[in-house]
């Protein structure tokens, strides 16, 4: 029972950080950086990270809140594999899956 309740609440955490704090990029885009994006980054086609890239590019040109987003969603990411690295070394999420009956 106490083993059960113990798994159930380490869950419960992992799961928090890759749903309640996922800062995406796109929200930093649209939100504090949209400003810098439309003045830096107008010509730069969305998509596999080239605004991103853009941004970092003209990062001293940057304002305090576009950096603060960008950190935001950095320390996001960097939690979301963090904690997935966590929970690949645990031995609940690393026994195989089995294959579905095929029909």
């Amino acid at each position: 029972m106490m083993k059960t309740t113990m798994i159930a609440a380490f869950l419960i955490c992992a799961s928090l950080p890759a749903s309640a704090a996922t800062i995406t990029m796109r929200s930093v885009i649209e939100g504090p950086c949209k400003i810098e994006v439309e003045r830096f980054c107008n010509h730069v086609k969305p998509g596999g990270g080239r605004v991103q890239a853009c941004l970092k590019e003209h990062l001293p040109e940057l304002s305090r809140l576009c950096v603060k987003g960008l950190r935001a969603h950095r320390n996001s990411v960097n939690m979301h594999l963090k904690s997935r690295r966590h929970a690949r070394r645990d031995p609940l999420f690393s026994t195989p899956a089995t294959p579905a009956p095929r029909q």
